[in-house]
């Protein structure tokens, strides 16, 4: 179900994804609520400003009321201002309203919290000439060097210019490298930076892929360490400045400020997957989306 009081973004969405999925909209909340009543439905999207009730408000009664329903905000304000919101509330996903509007992206966001299809980059790249141009196993410290300057070179070989990439990565793969492994009283294993060889199940995936819109990067561990409340919290202290004296979340609020896109997927204790994408020729800048997704 699409929620949003203005009838040409309703119309907008309706006919977009009528023929992919088995679309609703409401104009409000009140409607909406009525129409959970009396269907069911696995996915609402609401628009943050709404007359009569807003976007907050109306979701955190469908995660009362209906708490299987999965949740997700539609808004053209700064997604930052509802991170604490997220954090407290159901909601995986808070989706900008950027100019143009990125339908396929949403459309991939959707399938996947519909799905529980979330993971690997190719997911995340257009079916008609997205490619993964590589996969790394990374099985110490140093390779993870190694992996960051093979991607980059394989960046700038192909569009000239990486921007943060070489950054971003670094921060991902300090994570899943360094922060990942853990002893069984939750303790990180190994210190910051220092040499690490690590052992086959604490081993770390990375792919590089493009197509021809964008080029994106995704991480993964096959610890499922990281949980989506433990991410929320984490951004929230880095938005506030609450996490300007130490390291705690700040790997990923800089990986969200210097590339266009992150993804956190997460299946607990089993694997975490770190999706960064950079679109070309500035592409779909603006309010950068909030996309977390938990199976």
């Amino acid at each position: 179900m699409f929620v949003d009081d203005e009838d040409y973004i309703r119309s907008m969405l309706s006919a977009y994804f009528g023929d992919k999925f088995d679309i609703v909209t409401a104009g409000g909340a009140a409607q909406a609520l009525a129409l959970l009543e009396r269907e069911a439905f696995d996915l609402v999207v609401s628009d943050i400003n709404m007359p009569e009730m807003d976007g907050p408000g109306f979701l955190r009664e469908v995660h009362r009321n209906f708490p299987k329903v999965r949740t997700a905000l539609l808004t053209s304000s700064d997604i930052d201002e509802y991170v604490d919101f997220a954090r407290g509330s159901a909601v995986c996903s808070v989706i900008p309203k950027a100019i143009p509007f990125n339908f396929a992206e949403v459309e991939r966001i959707i399938t996947g919290l519909l799905t529980g299809e979330i993971f690997g980059l190719g997911r995340y790249l257009r079916p008609e000439d997205g490619v993964v141009a590589g996969t790394y196993c990374v099985k110490s410290s140093g390779e993870a060097h190694i992996v960051r300057d093979r991607i980059v070179e394989g960046i700038e070989g192909k569009f000239s210019n990486s921007g943060d990439t070489r950054l971003v990565l670094d921060e991902i793969l300090t994570n899943a490298v360094y922060h990942a492994p853990t002893r069984e009283d939750g303790s990180e294993k190994y210190a910051l930076f220092s040499e690490v060889a690590l052992e086959p199940s604490e081993y770390v995936y990375v792919e590089f892929g493009y197509d021809s819109e964008k080029y994106g990067v995704s991480v993964l561990d096959k610890r499922g360490a990281l949980t989506r409340e433990t991410i929320l919290s984490k951004m929230e202290r880095q938005i506030k400045g609450e996490g300007d004296m130490d390291d705690s979340g700040r790997g990923l609020h800089m990986c969200r400020l210097f590339a266009d896109r992150l993804i956190v997927n997460i299946e607990r204790g089993k694997r975490t997957e770190v999706v960064v994408l950079n679109f070309l020729n500035g592409k779909y800048s603006g309010y950068k989306p909030l996309y977390i997704n938990e199976v």
